[in-house]
């Protein structure tokens, strides 16, 4: 792979990324979800309250809302919205680049079909990673301003970092259907497929705690303060991260365009 080449092509990725679609979906989620969460987690009780009111006779009692609780509504909703949108968005990195014949043009350029791969890989994990970053530090931040305390703060950035491997993995498995499946639909449906997989089968103990299904439930765990298993579904998570980018490039190699 020759510098000249997978340089432009990585500037046009990230040129891609700030002026199109893209910069809306992944971090645009996660900044609205920072911002948003810690507030609604403040205001529940006292909207859920203030409806109850309105009927005779029935009377809730509500724990006063910690910081914890925000950040437990935070990771939840990185388990499951951020990882369909972070499907989504993948699954169209190399199936429609294929579709619109842009990967031909692109192609003919001094870049291998390896590079295509990587740099396609490079800059989604980059995105992920920004973008994660950004709302873990804009709810960080909001929930410390309204709860006035910095409790569970070491929790929360544990609990995101064990959920970030989960979604390299699944970034770069969802990389591997985009170039193996024709169109950016199947490509989805079945990293959606998948990730339902991983929930389902991590309701079993001796599975949840040897593969990647155990990082699906492993940060709300970690925000309880509850033991988690997290040795073997991180290394069996890379181990899958590195086979799906092997497969993604030994795919596209074979790939008629």
């Amino acid at each position: 792979m020759r510098a000249p080449g997978w340089q432009a092509f990585l500037r046009k990725e990230f040129r891609e990324i700030l002026h199109t679609w893209r910069l809306w979906v992944m971090p645009g989620i996660l900044l609205f979800l920072g911002l948003s969460t810690p507030i609604l987690t403040k205001l529940t009780p006292q909207i859920i309250k203030a409806t109850a009111n309105k009927t005779p006779g029935l009377v809730l009692h509500f724990p006063p809302p910690v910081a914890r609780d925000a950040y437990l509504q935070f990771v939840g909703n990185l388990e499951q919205l951020v990882i369909i949108a972070l499907v989504i968005v993948t699954s169209a990195a190399i199936a429609s680049e294929r579709r619109s014949g842009t990967a031909v043009l692109v192609l003919t350029k001094p870049l291998s079909r390896t590079g295509f791969v990587m740099v396609k890989a490079l800059s989604q994990l980059v995105l992920l990673g920004a973008a994660t970053l950004l709302g873990t530090l804009v709810c960080l931040g909001v929930t410390v301003a309204i709860f006035r305390s910095t409790a569970d703060t070491g929790h929360l950035l544990a609990a995101v970092g064990a959920w970030f491997v989960f979604a390299a993995m699944m970034t770069l498995l969802t990389l591997f259907l985009s170039a193996t499946l024709e169109g950016q639909a199947p490509a989805g449906g079945a990293g959606i497929a998948v990730w339902a997989a991983f929930l389902v089968v991590a309701a079993f103990p001796l599975i949840r705690d040897h593969s990647p299904a155990g990082l699906t439930t492993a940060s709300d765990a970690i925000l309880r303060g509850q033991h988690t298993a997290l040795l073997w579904p991180i290394v069996s998570s890379l181990a899958l991260a590195g086979l799906s980018l092997a497969g993604a490039v030994w795919t596209f190699a074979r790939k008629e365009l």
